[in-house]
């Protein structure tokens, strides 16, 4: 099993396709965020049950007052290893020997283009200074890998990307499809099948040419070929998709939804039952929601395009289950 924590809704940035809406969370649902000692308890709970990854999200979980001592329950954790995904805009050198000596050894710092595309989406002038930071922490973790949107805003300019990362000596990327929640749906930055399925072809391409030991390229996007085989290989985004009802998502409020395959509603929150006790008593729903999502079913869901196709096209807010991000009973989305 791998899990997924969101450490805070709180963002130094303003994505325009901000799947958390970071900015515009009520303060009702803020002041019903996990504090920090909660955190910790869930992280020791999670190892305890043999959890082999802790993914820290947000939200910018380094900007959640607090952080840095969550931290201090990484060395107690005997059988996970904590991967902590950040837009590293604005850490410090100080700070980044802080996330590196707690013993995180895994990394991945969200990247959506070079200097002025990367603008156009963070709406700040930061590259170069998260470029700086990434080699910072690339060459002092066992584990690091970009992780990049992709969208209508950057679509162009996702190669030019690539290549800039090579120069840089960065070896590893993720692309990851915009999807309908939050402003990624609102600003209608979803991409049509037709660019959707250029820019499998373009990656395709690429690895033909670039071996993975030189720059391993992914596109993350399961079920998009009907019929074609998922890939061996295992992350920290994909493996909910090699192995399914593995994955537990924690909301920063405490709300657990057990599979981000299909799961449609949260199974509980940490703050009335441990989460051993959900996992536990949330298998018998897995196990029934599995046997109605076929592989051919998810692709269906997974893949509507309508809302991308036309331009006066109505939007449609969740174009698959795995867009259902649980905010404490829908109040957000």
């Amino acid at each position: 099993m791998r899990a997924s924590l969101d450490v805070t809704y709180a963002c130094d940035l303003r994505c325009i396709h901000c799947r958390t809406n970071t900015g515009e969370i009520p303060v009702h649902i803020r002041r019903r965020m996990l504090s920090i000692e909660q955190i910790q308890e869930v992280m020791l709970d999670l190892d305890r049950m043999e959890t082999f990854e802790i993914t820290l999200t947000g939200g910018e979980p380094t900007i959640r007052k607090g952080f840095w001592d969550l931290l201090d329950v990484i060395p107690k954790l005997k059988h996970s290893t904590v991967t902590l995904i950040t837009n590293a805009a604005n850490l410090t050198r100080e700070q980044m020997d802080r996330i590196i000596d707690s013993g995180i050894s895994s990394l991945r710092v969200s990247m959506d283009g070079t200097r002025e595309t990367f603008e156009a989406v963070r709406l700040v002038d930061r590259y170069n200074q998260v470029m700086e930071n990434s080699t910072y922490l690339r060459d002092r973790v066992d584990s690091f890998k970009v992780l990049t949107t992709v969208m209508k805003t950057n679509q162009h300019n996702v190669f030019a990307l690539v290549e800039d990362l090579r120069l840089h000596g960065f070896r590893r990327q993720d692309l990851i499809l915009v999807r309908s929640h939050g402003r990624g749906g609102r600003n209608r930055l979803l991409l049509t099948e037709t660019e959707t399925m250029e820019l499998h072809r373009k990656v395709q391409d690429f690895r033909r040419r670039v071996p993975a030991i030189d720059f391993d390229l992914n596109l993350n996007a399961p079920y998009l070929v009907p019929g074609e085989k998922l890939t061996s290989h295992q992350d920290v985004v994909m493996f909910p998709y090699l192995v399914k009802d593995t994955s537990v998502a924690i909301s920063a409020t405490g709300d657990v939804t057990m599979s981000r395959l299909y799961s449609a509603h949260p199974l509980g929150n940490v703050k009335e039952a441990a989460i051993a006790r959900i996992w536990e008593e949330g298998q018998d729903q897995l196990v029934r929601e599995q046997e109605g999502f076929t592989d051919d079913k998810l692709r269906e869901i997974f893949w509507d395009f309508a809302a991308a196709e036309t331009p006066d096209s109505a939007p449609v807010m969740l174009t698959s289950l795995l867009d259902r991000q649980l905010f404490e009973g829908y109040e957000v989305r």
